[in-house]
């Protein structure tokens, strides 16, 4: 049987007890999962500990429940960033979504030169995207959440302030693209990995380029040109893949 789960903030955990007091997380816990005392919930802090409760009492305004049992939270050794280059509407909420169940640590939206942002509504876009990122990892149960980062301009990107940089893209003049493989066999960890998926259309050369030279490591994706959302759950889930059958994670 699956129980309901939820983030929580530390702050939120008072002795034996954890107090949810958000009215959106308690109007889905009782209108939608009908929720009622006696039942079991599950809470992550996002920093160290997941939780089995009992819910006490629970109304609209505030949740009680009793902790049963508390486990150490889990985190993989090495993180993984996806910069994606922001899509259509439905394409980067889709790759939000599955992202997140396949095991992004984070989300970076870029802005690249064949991306045409609407940034008018750039707050109400970012709420949007954590909601559905926060809704994906509730349903998978995932130990942490997935953040979603304020929009960069790829030429801002720093591929070296990770330990590997990866960068899918079709053709590079003169750029041999490189398999993933050997690169995370040489690995240590605890490490960090970023990868930049690119919009419809790819990224050009110039910045494909661009980013080699800040210490990206070029790649490709296999002979079939795959649209901007397959591209990135394609790459994620390969990633995850290898990063396990290296007994890294």
């Amino acid at each position: 049987m699956s129980h309901p789960y939820f983030f929580i903030g530390p702050s939120q955990v008072t002795g034996t007890r954890i107090i949810l007091s958000d009215r959106g997380e308690l109007k889905h816990l009782c209108s939608v999962l009908r929720c009622k005392p006696g039942d079991i919930v599950y809470f992550s802090d996002n920093e160290k500990s997941v939780y089995r409760t009992r819910a006490l009492s629970i109304d609209k305004d505030e949740g009680l429940f009793e902790i049963e049992e508390k486990h150490a939270l889990k985190k993989s050794k090495i993180g993984k960033t996806l910069f994606q280059c922001i899509l259509k509407k439905n394409a980067m909420e889709f790759v939000i979504q599955k992202s997140v169940e396949i095991g992004a640590d984070s989300i970076t939206p870029v802005i690249s030169s064949r991306v045409v942002p609407d940034i008018s509504d750039k707050k109400n876009k970012l709420q949007r995207w954590q909601k559905i990122a926060d809704e994906a990892a509730k349903q998978c149960k995932r130990q942490s959440r997935c953040l979603i980062g304020n929009p960069v301009k790829i030429a801002n990107i720093d591929p070296s302030s990770y330990d590997l940089f990866y960068v899918p893209h079709e053709v590079v003049s003169g750029i041999k693209g490189c398999e993933l493989a050997p690169h995370l066999r040489s690995l240590e960890t605890p490490a960090n990995i970023g990868a930049l998926i690119g919009p419809e259309g790819g990224l050009s050369d110039d910045e494909a380029s661009l980013l080699k030279t800040k210490g990206a490591v070029i790649t490709g994706l296999g002979k079939n040109i795959l649209r901007a959302e397959t591209a990135s759950i394609y790459f994620l889930s390969v990633l995850d893949f290898l990063v396990k059958s290296n007994n890294q994670d």
